[in-house]
């Protein structure tokens, strides 16, 4: 059965949400159907969906989510950590949807106070504005986000109420979200929560790029989740994928042919690790104007595993301001959210033709009590580029969210960074540095503890000609092959080892624009290589 919602009261375009509904009821009493609203706007607070009901937003229609506490009525397992509440709830249902190119408007400019930067984050017991409360040891010392520098790229303060999840998905099955506009959202869009079977495809979702927690799909503890053709501009993760409880996993997750923007990470899997995240692929999608690319932030004891990133483009830049990472175009770290953590794995995890423009290298870290597992680069170029905001934030390892070390230290930035890995491919990586860039970038590539690691095909070189930094630096290394590689011109040392054992192969190199093809204390066996010509 369809059903017009201007059928059920007052739908005068100031406050609808009696009739929204007693629509949604009586179509849910008919055994579902279709709640049809016309163009025009509506004003609503809370409404709970049901099984078999479709809600079809019709093109021209706005639905504004209504900044009146008194109208978000839900369980209260539903209030959030900073008064939030679900704009539409869907509970326990089978077979619900939300379909048409209508739009669902978040008022989120609105209701937050745009005009104040963020206080602190949600569950933090000091007024910072980081996300961890461990004391930040930055390149750029006391002045690090001191406010007295200028707050206007900074994330902006949270109300005592504002809705969000607007769109909450809970133990749901057969999910289906088509086609609609999400757009200025005061929190997180699109929350899936333990659901089997969900499909999102032609969505739109244009938030505000200050307004923080107002993610574009969060995919928690669910299975088959197929997320397709999307366009989507978040402040936080555009989609993240997360496993708060232990047993709970989030899996078999799909997303393909999406275009995403974001002030966190355009695609990240965590840092909500307590299950496992396993068995997930990103694949034929545009990541642009973000501060962090494609992102595994794990923190907890679950395992995050068979992860594949695959035919992506990435732009990132490097923001001002109190952001959760730095412009790190793929990022992968297993970090013990704090002292009591008794942290999971992370293993088998590939990242292929990857073509990045970014202010930052790619990072993938391992604590030392973590367990990092076979990591592959296949066909990754980089190009890293000078950052306007290099002085102000960059030249920091950001590690956030994290209270057993410091979540932001000043770090050098190889290219690509691999720290505390066991089973390490990097193959046909290509290496280039744009500019005058700050003395902070270094190597081209750096791997720090790595166990049995393979360099095959890296083409590049150190970021500065004459700083003695090599184009490739082992330290504490083991079992480690580099072959079929090629220096850029300018290069001193190609290669520098400290303290690595079990050197394999170093053949079929092409040194020639090299100074010299190896440094420090090496047993190689060296074979086939195109020498130094001076």
């Amino acid at each position: 059965m369809s059903h017009l919602i201007t059928e059920y009261g007052d739908t005068d375009g100031k406050d609808f949400t009696h009739a929204f509904r007693a629509a949604v009821d009586a179509c849910a009493d008919e055994g579902g159907g279709t709640v049809r609203i016309p163009p025009g706007e509506y004003e609503t607070g809370s409404v709970s969906l049901a099984d078999d009901v479709t809600i079809l937003i019709a093109p021209g229609a706005t639905v504004r989510a209504s900044s009146d506490e008194a109208d978000y009525q839900c369980p209260a397992e539903y209030v959030g950590p900073d008064g939030e509440r679900p704009l539409f709830l869907a509970r326990d249902c089978t077979n619900v949807s939300i379909a048409g190119s209508g739009t669902v408007d978040g008022c989120g400019t609105e209701i937050m106070e745009m005009d104040d930067p963020i206080r602190q984050h949600s569950g933090q017991s000091s007024a910072s504005p980081l996300v961890s409360d461990g004391e930040a040891r930055a390149r750029q010392g006391e002045t690090f986000l001191d406010p007295a520098d200028g707050t206007d790229e900074w994330p902006v303060a949270k109300p005592a109420f504002r809705p969000g999840p607007v769109l909450c998905f809970d133990n749901c099955r057969n999910v289906a979200v088509s086609d609609v506009i999400l757009r200025d959202m005061p929190a997180w869009t699109l929350s899936l929560r333990n659901c089997e079977s969900v499909t999102v495809t032609g969505v739109t979702v244009d938030n505000h790029t200050r307004i923080p927690n107002c993610d574009g799909i969060a995919i928690e503890g669910s299975r088959d989740v197929r997320v397709s053709d999307c366009s989507i501009r978040a402040c936080d993760d555009a989609i993240t994928l997360k496993a708060k409880t232990a047993g709970q996993p989030c899996e078999l997750v799909t997303v393909t042919n999406c275009t995403l923007s974001s002030r966190a990470c355009a695609v990240k899997l965590g840092s909500e690790t307590s299950g496992s995240i396993r068995d997930c692929t990103v694949t034929n999608c545009v990541v642009r104007d973000s501060n962090r690319g494609l992102g595994i932030q794990h923190r907890d004891g679950g395992d995050v595993e068979r992860i594949r990133f695959s035919d992506i483009t990435v732009e990132t830049r490097l923001f001002e301001g109190p952001w959760w990472g730095k412009a790190e175009p793929l990022y992968v770290t297993s970090v013990p959210r704090d002292e009591a953590t008794d942290l999971g794995y992370v293993r088998n995890v590939q990242f292929s033709n990857v073509d990045a423009r970014c202010e930052n290298g790619a990072l993938v870290y391992g604590h030392e009590d973590a367990r990092i597992e076979s990591v592959w680069f296949d066909g990754v170029r980089l190009d890293v580029r000078d950052a306007p905001a290099a002085d102000a934030v960059g030249g920091n390892i950001d590690l956030q969210p994290t209270s057993v070390r410091p979540p932001i230290a000043s770090h050098d930035v190889p290219a690509v960074h691999c720290e505390n890995v066991d089973g390490l491919e990097l193959v046909d990586i290509a290496v280039a540095w744009d500019g005058d860039l700050p003395l902070y970038h270094t190597h081209g590539v750096a791997c720090v503890g790595v166990e049995d690691a393979t360099i095959d095909g890296f083409d590049g070189g150190p970021a500065h000609s004459g700083s003695g930094d090599a184009a490739i630096s082992l330290r504490d290394c083991s079992t480690v092959t580099v072959r079929n590689s090629r220096a850029r011109p300018a290069t001193g040392t190609f290669l520098e080892a400290t303290d690595t054992v079990d050197e394999r192969l170093f053949t079929g190199n092409d040194l020639a624009d090299a100074e010299r093809a190896l440094a420090g204390d090496t047993d190689f066996t060296v074979v086939g290589n195109a020498e130094p010509q001076r």
